[in-house]
């Protein structure tokens, strides 16, 4: 999908991803609203053209970046540092300063298409890391109070959440909630 501010642009830009194999599956003005463009043409890539990037369109793709996040490549005459700070935070993709030209095209798109789907594996490994250590940590609490109510050691609390969890065929880290709801209740 195509957002720009400038039409006389738009068309050889048009032109260039077509050639490239790519189909535009959309065309919005940088005024309107992106997200429901987005909605509308489902697109698989963000291109985006404007002279000056201004804090409406980073609003615009912080929105985006949380409802539907997708690579997005920015072409702009402006390349203050501030500015290409602001692009890298609000998930831009590649950011192109005054190089729009047709045999770029392609490859910037592809290098943009590259670029967010290593940080989209990067960003689930992060998440996966959080949500295991968070689910070791449940599973220690309840290990503990295991060993603390009946005197056994780690080991022997480990293997008692892991029969309850077969015999009730519950995942571990839900039997190890349910334990220390327990505990909870009744102290």
């Amino acid at each position: 999908m195509l957002i720009d501010e400038n039409p006389s642009k738009t068309g050889m830009l048009t032109n260039s991803l077509n050639d490239a194999g790519f189909k535009v599956v959309g065309r919005i003005s940088c005024d309107d609203d992106i997200l429901s463009g987005i909605q509308i043409c489902k697109p698989d890539v963000l291109v985006i053209d404007m002279e000056s990037p201004n804090d409406y369109i980073f609003n615009q793709l912080v929105e985006i970046n949380k409802e539907h996040p997708k690579p997005i490549v920015f072409f702009s005459d402006k390349g203050e540092a501030t500015v290409i700070e602001k692009a890298v935070k609000v998930g831009v993709s590649a950011f192109i300063v005054d190089g729009l030209t047709a045999r770029r095209v392609k490859p910037v798109i592809e290098l943009a298409i590259a670029r967010f789907k290593e940080m989209q594996s990067l960003y689930k490994e992060l998440y996966d890391t959080k949500i295991n250590l968070e689910e070791r940590k449940v599973v220690e609490r309840a290990k503990g109070i295991l060993m603390n109510k009946k005197n056994i050691s780690e080991d022997d609390a480990y293997k008692a959440l892991r029969k309850i969890s077969m015999e009730q065929n519950k995942k571990l880290i839900d039997v190890a909630r349910s334990m220390i709801e327990l505990s909870e209740l009744f102290g």
